[in-house]
């Protein structure tokens, strides 16, 4: 047999599957390669085997035992980079090895059956619906929702979708399966044990997420008053495209929160920011298993669910009430509607993903990365398909789902059209230089940024205390190892069978990372656990894999029945760690890092509504500043009265001379200046010292009493 030159062998490396690679004319070559073939793909029969020490496979349980004595290395307060480093090196080493012994059982990516209907497209809808589309981009003009241009907006997409969408049957034929279906005596609904176990699973998972809501965290911050002015501004029928209060958001949110605020009667309140995000991730988790479930069968999906569920990183972000998890929570269904899209060439999952990218642009501004992602999807897959009605399906497909997302961001896209400076700020201030010069060559810093973002996971995850917590990883120690073994797994999984999903999971984590690594001006802010929340979707579905494949290897070594009873146990074992491990780092670590960072605000606007409730007003109280101190906007809010900003400064206490006593003065304790302005004014001022329950954050209240006359 002729030996293949070096060449051939790189030629066929990179066809993306499209060359078969030359076989090494050597026998320990074609054996290593059937081993780690039938390993990693094909399962291996389970065996009666005498001896737990032959049939132990501890190459495996030893790699994932030095991954966790890495990840307890690279935690605080140990820190050690360089040890950590050498335990995973070693853990690698075993993984391999384990892998070459077929130790692990990765599952096979099912093949997926394609769509043989032919493309096509209604003219009249399609006609009607661009039509409509014209409408709205005309009509959104000033920065308005209005009556007309959303009635515009609304017909647009449902013409637009109804020219492309594929119907299984008749119009006819389904209305009358619809009527039969109704007009049944009795109907039945079938529960598999399967249906039980997923039930299971997000009742936990709804604990994790829905357990002390109103009190988890506690305190606003800054970003909170600005959003729930954007709110307030919805109630008093301003009814924006583009919020452009700091430095300009996009509307869902605010919509989404004001809808839940009237239909729960929570007002202008953080339990209301807190119930939209919190309950749009809780739905979004539904596409998690659905990914996993994709990549790996039902086992996969259910590990990534509870791996998704329970993590303190997705808790913590959904929890904050802000629009951080906005990003993956519609990234999980645009990219599970993309790859089922590509897989199988249907339209219609093409189209659902166009409308999930749409309405994710209007969520946050980092989701602006998912077009690109996509399109790097489209391009791995058609590098590896080489039929071509397959590859004709996917560029027309991803053309169609660009459109559906233009349509549904028509009216932001108007506003980007009028005010590109505004609509781009918070990109240019930290991509560019807009706001500060670059303090090093851009190329260095942006290496930089992404070798600090690729070790988020593993080693730290940023400075910011709001998403995270400072100088830890993004993954707690269980998780952060199976993402690891995960990495592994995959890449020698595509080394085998070249299926393009495994190479896209790779490398959609620095893709959907990259609105925290191009933080080029201030890199600083880099790793962000908010931007760069999008990646944890891949990084748990590699952990997913990792899991499964790791028990059932081990349930296929030990043999049918010790081996499923052994994994059983340790796989309960795996979970329930990570369980307690992360309701610990949110509800313990994580909420008394929040509650030192922030500031009482709702402490200080419980004292003011319960003196304008009982012998003062709202009118007759105010709030000292005092640098790097309680935002006064959020005591208004905590108060009752969001339209009221209770700041006051010390030389702007004269102005308080009109108005009739009794009064009320919220200061700092340091604030000697602002007392002494006070004494000086009111001399027979009470002071009172209020203690808070996070010790330090205590406040002063001067209370004037009606009594005092001539002030």
């Amino acid at each position: 047999m002729p030996e293949p030159s070096v060449l051939d062998y790189l030629k066929a490396l990179f066809s993306f599957g499209r060359r078969r690679l030359p076989a090494i004319p050597t026998r320990p070559a074609k054996e290593f390669k059937r081993a780690a073939a039938r390993a990693l793909v094909v399962p291996r029969p389970a065996t009666r085997r005498v001896g737990l020490r032959v049939t132990l496979p501890w190459r495996s349980i030893a790699a994932f035992a030095l991954f966790l004595l890495a990840q307890l290395m690279w935690s605080e307060p140990t820190k050690a980079a360089v040890a950590g480093a050498v335990l995973a090196l070693a853990g690698a080493a075993l993984a391999v090895w384990g892998i070459t012994q077929g130790e692990w059982r990765l599952p096979q990516i099912e093949k997926a059956k394609v769509d043989r209907k032919p493309l096509g497209f209604r003219r009249v809808p399609l006609g009607i619906g661009l039509l409509f589309f014209a409408l709205t981009f005309l009509f959104s003009g000033g920065n308005r929702f209005t009556l007309l241009n959303v009635t515009f907006w609304l017909l647009s997409i449902l013409f637009v979708l109804a020219a492309f969408w594929q119907l299984p049957q008749s119009p006819k034929a389904t209305w009358n399966k619809v009527k039969a279906f109704w007009r049944q005596p009795n109907w039945s609904l079938p529960i598999v044990r399967w249906t039980l176990v997923l039930v299971a699973a997000f009742a936990v998972i709804a604990f994790f997420r829905f357990s002390q809501l109103g009190s988890a965290p506690t305190e606003m911050t800054s970003d909170h008053a600005e959003k729930l002015l954007d709110v307030n501004d919805i109630f008093h029928g301003q009814y924006s495209i583009f919020f452009e209060r700091n430095t300009g958001r996009e509307p869902l949110q605010f919509y989404f929160t004001a809808a839940l605020a009237q239909v729960f009667g929570t007002g202008i309140s953080f339990l209301s920011l807190k119930l939209g995000t919190v309950l749009l991730a809780f739905i979004s988790l539904v596409y998690v298993y659905l990914l996993g479930k994709e990549l790996g069968g039902r086992w996969v999906g259910l590990f990534a669910l509870l791996l998704v569920g329970l993590a303190f990183w997705p808790n913590l972000l959904a929890r904050t009430g802000l629009r951080f998890s906005l990003f993956p929570t519609f990234a999980a269904p645009t990219l599970y509607y993309l790859l089922i899209a590509l897989r199988r060439g249907r339209l219609n999952d093409f189209l659902l993903c166009g409308l999930f990218m749409g309405i994710g642009l209007n969520g946050y501004t980092a989701f602006r990365i998912m077009p690109l992602v996509a399109a790097a999807a489209v391009v791995i897959f058609l590098l590896h398909k080489t039929n071509t009605e397959q590859r004709r399906r996917a560029l027309i497909g991803f053309a169609l789902l660009a459109l559906v997302a233009l349509v549904i961001c028509t009216p932001l896209l108007r506003y980007a059209v009028e005010h590109p400076a505004t609509f781009s700020q918070r990109v240019s201030t930290r991509m560019l230089e807009a706001e500060r010069a670059y303090s090093e060559p851009v190329g260095l810093t942006f290496i930089k940024n992404v070798w600090n973002g690729l070790t988020m996971f593993n080693y730290d995850g940023g400075q910011i205390w709001l998403v995270g917590l400072p100088g830890q990883p993004a993954l707690d120690m269980v998780s952060a190892a199976l993402f690891l073994m995960g990495i592994l797994l995959a890449i020698f999984r595509y080394a085998r069978t070249r299926s393009w999903l495994d190479l896209f999971l790779l490398i959609s984590i620095p893709l959907l990372m990259l609105p925290s690594t191009l933080s080029l001006a201030f890199p600083e802010e880099n790793p962000a656990m908010n931007r760069a929340s999008g990646a944890w979707i891949p990084a748990f579905l590699l952990a997913a894999l990792a899991l499964d494949a790791f028990l059932h290897g081990l349930r296929d070594k030990l043999g049918a029945n010790l081996g499923l009873r052994v994994a059983q146990g340790l796989g309960a074992i795996i979970l329930l760690a990570f369980a307690l491990s992360n309701y610990g780092l949110f509800f313990g670590s994580y909420l008394y890092r929040y509650d030192a960072s922030s500031w009482n605000s709702s402490e200080m606007g419980a004292v003011i509504a319960d003196y304008a409730g009982s012998f003062g007003s709202y009118e007759s109280a105010w709030v000292v500043p005092y640098a790097h101190w309680v935002d006064t906007r959020l005591v208004g809010i905590s108060a009752g009265v969001p339209e009221h900003d209770y700041a006051i400064w010390p030389d702007q206490l004269t102005n308080t001379l009109t108005t009739p006593p009794p009064k009320l003065f919220l200061l700092r304790p340091a604030d000697e200046e602002g007392l002494s302005v006070l004494r000086q004014l009111y001399p027979q001022g009470l002071l009172s010292y209020h203690e808070s329950r996070v010790p330090g954050k205590e406040f002063l209240a001067y209370f004037v009493p009606a009594q005092v006359t001539g002030q």
